[in-house]
């Protein structure tokens, strides 16, 4: 956690998606077990959003991590 203020606005998967690579460098795997209609629900919204399915996991990992306080500047 991190004691910045959270103030980041919302962004949508595409600006996200646009965003990710002036950050950090993505060197760091991790990998997860999920259900089977949430790998479909994945793999529709990526296929959709014209994106891969890690960017679409990274957006909700990070809307999640930002509403339990996680802060990009703060690590």
């Amino acid at each position: 956690m991190c004691d910045a203020t959270s103030t980041q606005p919302t962004v949508t998967l595409r600006e996200f998606a646009q965003q990710e690579y002036t950050g950090a460098p993505l060197t760091e795997m991790v990998h997860v077990r999920i259900s089977k209609p949430l790998a479909v629900f994945l793999k529709a919204t990526a296929l959709t959003e014209g994106l891969s399915e890690s960017t679409v996991v990274r957006f909700a990992c990070q809307q999640w991590a930002s509403s339990q306080g996680y802060s990009r500047s703060c690590v």
